[in-house]
């Protein structure tokens, strides 16, 4: 999906938030114009959660926490995001609707989404200075692609695929693609 038309534009990242606020969906903010996020998918939504609680557990044992994507990831140049999922390393209140200091950011690729994901969303969230990867999952093979910050500031790239490792240093954790993907539902 390119993006559609706005459902509403020329607003600020705070008109954003209160429009957010009182809105029954959930929409991003580019450039002064609001985008309604698309539904998941069955596979969508198991791929996200089950890595979601993998990563709870690992980010225990840190100061780090994971987060669905139902807070908005604010960009330095006032773009708001929901990503699949997050991982933040500071403290955050109990309260936020938003981030700005993610150290990992996932989404989960879908038809409707993935040009948006690869492209424009990789784009701005490339300008977090936090952000350590970026991970793209298939949601319906075990494939991740992964951007990871290196010291100079520079993105290495570098796909998984079968029972590949991933290694998340910030929560020191190493998550196999196998087990990740082991109960995927079936396509009918």
């Amino acid at each position: 999906m390119l993006r559609d038309f706005p459902v509403k534009t020329e607003l600020t990242f705070d008109a954003y938030l209160e429009f957010e606020t009182h809105s029954f969906e959930r929409h991003e903010f580019v450039d002064g114009h609001l985008f309604v996020v698309p539904g998941g998918t069955l596979r969508h939504n198991f791929v996200r959660d089950e890595l979601h609680a993998l990563w709870r557990v690992a980010a225990r044992s840190t100061d780090c926490r994971s987060f669905t994507g139902d807070v908005i990831n604010r960009t330095p140049n006032d773009k708001g995001y929901y990503p699949d999922l997050f991982v933040v390393c500071e403290k955050v209140k109990g309260s936020a609707r938003v981030v700005t200091k993610p150290c990992i950011l996932v989404e989960v690729l879908s038809k409707t989404t993935e040009i948006v994901d690869r492209g424009e969303k990789w784009q701005h969230y490339q300008t977090i200075p936090t952000l350590e990867q970026y991970v793209l999952l298939n949601q319906n093979e075990p494939v991740a692609e992964v951007f990871a910050r290196q010291n100079d500031g520079s993105w290495r790239y570098q796909k998984y695929v079968g029972s590949d490792v991933i290694y998340f240093p910030s929560i020191n954790f190493g998550l196999s693609l196998e087990e990740l993907y082991a109960d995927l539902p079936e396509d009918e």
